[in-house]
């Protein structure tokens, strides 16, 4: 059985951008788009994407609105955001982190950093909610720990 590939939700106001994203990240990732926050924000609730990939400067609520707000929301604020902008100086990467997001990069962005910062993102992400489902009791089958922490640390 194939594993499913994780989801991808990329908001950017910009077309070209969200095309040339999906065409990077297809073969590993299922991807959605969204060409504005209001939108992304209505996508990333009904979709619960794995990960989401933000521009910074759009019209009408600029990323670091839409990523304040997927945080304060119950449904959304786990999902891991990584903000990918023209804005390469310190201030605005700085803006972002304190925003929520996980990570930052910069445009025109390389393939080989994105699919390297998803992927961190995602295994971490992965990590962090085996971590919770332990804590909470939710996982308490010994085998199915095991399972779980074999996958997680890709052991056969």
């Amino acid at each position: 059985m194939a594993k499913k590939k994780p989801l991808i939700l990329v908001i950017d106001d910009q077309m070209t951008v969200i095309r040339a994203m999906e065409r990077m990240l297809t073969d590993d990732y299922e991807v959605i788009s969204a060409l504005a926050g209001d939108s992304g924000i209505m996508m990333a609730r009904d979709n619960l994407p794995d990960l989401i990939l933000l521009d910074m400067v759009m019209p009408e609520m600029t990323g670091i609105e839409v990523c304040q707000r997927l945080g304060r929301d119950g449904l959304t604020q786990n999902i891991p955001v990584i903000f990918v902008s023209a804005m390469d100086d310190r201030h605005n990467e700085e803006s972002g982190f304190k925003a929520g997001a996980v990570d930052y990069i910069n445009k025109p962005a390389s393939p080989a950093i994105v699919h390297a910062r998803i992927r961190v993102h995602l295994e971490n992400n992965r990590q962090i909610k085996f971590i919770e489902a332990l804590a909470s009791g939710y996982l308490n089958d010994a085998e199915k720990i095991r399972e779980t922490a074999k996958e997680l640390l890709n052991i056969s």
